[in-house]
C-alpha cells in the first residue's frame, strides 16, 4: 500500500495547493473586479475537488478498476475526470470511502492514541457533489441568450467552501475494506505547507469504526 499512500498524499497536497491558488485569485478579483481572475479561481477550486476525488480512489484502486472495467461504455479508469462520477463509483464498492473529519491524536495511555470524530463545518459528501456541479457551468463561455449564471454569488460562497475543504483534510480518516487491507488511514494534512502524512491502523479481521 506504500505506493498508493504516496499517491493519496500527493493528490491531497495538490488539492491544498490549488485551494491556496484559488484564494489568491479570488483576492485579485476582490481588488480588481477582473472577471478572468474569478473564472481562474473557479477552475482551481474545481480541480482541487477533483484532486480529492482522485486521492479517494487510491486505497480502493484495485476494486475501483475492476468495477469500472465492467461498464458498458467508458470503462477505462485512466480516462476518469469528473469528481461527482468518481464519488458515485466509489460509493458502489466502499460506502465508507469518503474522508471523515477527525481530531488530532489524543493520548490515552503510553504509546496509545485515540482519534475522535469532529462534528463541525467540514465539507460533507453531499456538499462536495453539489458545489462541484455548481462550478461546472462557469468553465464555459456565457451563452448570450442564456440566463445569469450567478457568478457573483458563487464568488461570495467560494471562501466558505475553501475553509470547509481545508477543515475536512486537516485531520481525517478513510476506511478501507479490501482483500489486501482492512483498516483505516488517518491523515494529517495541514494548510501551512507542511507535507501531509498518514498513520495506518490495520485490523486483523472485521472491524467497526466508532
Amino acid at each position: 500500500m506504500t505506493e498508493l499512500q504516496t499517491i493519496y498524499l500527493g493528490k491531497i497536497s495538490e488539492a491544498l495547493a490549488r485551494l491556496a491558488a484559488c484564494e489568491r485569485l479570488l483576492g485579485a478579483y476582490g481588488s480588481s473586479k477582473d472577471v478572468f481572475s474569478l473564472e481562474s479561481a473557479v477552475l482551481q477550486i474545481r480541480k482541487a475537488l477533483e484532486a480529492v476525488a482522485f486521492a479517494a480512489i487510491a486505497p480502493n484502486k484495485t476494486q475501483y478498476a475492476e468495477y469500472r472495467a465492467q461498464a458498458d461504455k467508458n470503462s477505462d479508469l485512466t480516462k476518469d475526470f469528473n469528481a461527482r462520477s468518481i464519488l458515485q463509483f466509489l460509493g458502489k464498492i466502499n460506502s465508507d470511502f469518503y474522508p471523515v473529519p477527525a481530531s488530532a491524536p489524543i493520548a490515552v495511555s503510553p504509546g496509545n492514541w485515540r482519534f475522535d470524530r469532529r462534528q463541525d463545518n467540514s465539507l460533507s459528501k453531499d456538499e462536495f457533489e453539489s458545489f462541484y456541479d455548481r462550478l461546472g457551468k462557469h468553465l464555459h463561455a456565457d451563452n448570450p441568450w442564456g440566463n445569469d449564471k450567478g457568478l457573483n454569488n458563487l464568488a461570495k460562497d467560494i471562501p466558505e467552501v475553501i475553509a470547509a475543504t481545508r477543515s475536512l483534510l486537516s485531520w481525517h480518516f478513510t476506511t478501507i475494506r479490501t482483500p489486501q487491507f482492512s483498516g483505516v488511514w488517518v491523515v494529517e494534512a495541514p494548510s501551512s505547507g507542511v507535507p501531509p502524512r498518514v498513520i495506518v491502523g490495520q485490523a486483523s479481521g472485521e472491524f467497526v469504526v466508532q
